[in-house]
């Protein structure tokens, strides 16, 4: 009887092993940009939706109270006056957050509560520290609390538009560019002569990425970056903002470029995003709107921001 042939064991050869890992590498290097457009655009979508219930919240409050809040309570006009309210809380309970909200004093019914270094912020189960999903967009990727001597406070994705460029112009911006927010004023509808539908009152920005002097993205703030943005640059503008002296910690990479500006008056930020190619606003008619970072800044972008300046307003 003849012997059985031997078989030989087939493997793959080195080329062959080198060949394959090459393959799922490429095959791996076109699928992650599809994931992560995928998971974007579900951050997106999830960003927009959040925003949508704040203009839903803002339009609820003024059907109570007839007026949107106060941008910043400054009581007797000049900067930084107590009370230094700022205008989130008061949606508080139009946003399904009333729990939240019985937290505060009965100051902040009528916004003349002081929350620096109040019982509010510095309590362990105080409401300034409980972070508000509808605030937050998942796109950002910053931290989500800010804490200092005076309290512990959660920070949020969403600012309100404030007029005249930079926070010593909304001071004393004239009547035709106001913001729907500015100091001791919060617009009616009636106001809102240049069309809700024309007209931004919330926009987005970015979180502290967690330094110690970096509280950008804060809403309960009463300036720049805490709490409002503005129209002098345009959305995501690789200009930086101009942050409250001692209080810019510079973080390009993130799009958060900055530099330190003064004690308040020249102090500006733009409206900020993670998403590509611009940033979502709410109207004032409560829809939400993508905005490119292309928009024409001197026609479109800084109109938009006001609520009576009879401005004609191209497509955007």
């Amino acid at each position: 009887m003849l012997p059985c042939p031997s078989r030989r064991r087939s493997a793959f050869t080195l080329i062959e092993l080198l060949v394959v890992i090459a393959i799922i590498a490429i095959l791996i290097g076109l699928l992650l940009p599809a994931v992560q457009k995928v998971r974007e655009a579900a951050a997106r979508m999830k960003c927009q939706s959040n925003m949508k219930q704040l203009g839903i919240g803002l339009h609820a409050r003024h059907d109570v109270f007839g007026s949107f809040p106060m941008g910043v309570v400054w009581n007797g006009g000049g900067m930084y006056a107590n009370p230094r309210c700022g205008w989130n809380f008061p949606l508080f309970p139009f946003i399904e957050q009333d729990n939240v909200y019985k937290l505060m004093p009965a100051t902040a019914g009528t916004q003349q509560w002081y929350p620096w270094g109040s019982p509010e912020a510095t309590s362990a189960t105080g409401p300034t520290r409980v972070v508000i999903q509808t605030w937050l967009c998942p796109s950002d990727g910053g931290v989500l609390l800010n804490s200092q001597p005076w309290g512990v406070f959660s920070l949020g994705n969403y600012h309100a538009f404030f007029g005249g460029l930079n926070l010593g112009g909304m001071m004393t911006v004239s009547s035709s560019q106001r913001a729907a927010f500015g100091m001791n004023f919060g617009a009616r509808i009636a106001d809102i002569t240049d069309g809700t539908s024309n007209t931004m009152v919330i926009g987005e920005y970015l979180r502290s990425r967690g330094a110690s002097n970096d509280q950008r993205g804060m809403p309960w703030g009463d300036q720049p970056g805490y709490g409002q943005i503005y129209t002098q640059l345009s959305p995501n503008s690789r200009s930086p903002d101009l942050i409250y002296v001692g209080w810019c910690n510079s973080q390009p990479n993130s799009n958060l470029p900055c530099i330190d500006g003064d004690g308040g008056s020249n102090n500006t930020v733009a409206s900020r995003s993670m998403h590509p190619g611009g940033v979502n606003v709410i109207l004032g008619d409560g829809s939400v709107r993508f905005v490119s970072d292309s928009v024409d800044l001197v026609n479109v972008w800084r109109p938009l921001a006001t609520i009576s300046g009879g401005e004609v307003i191209p497509t955007f």
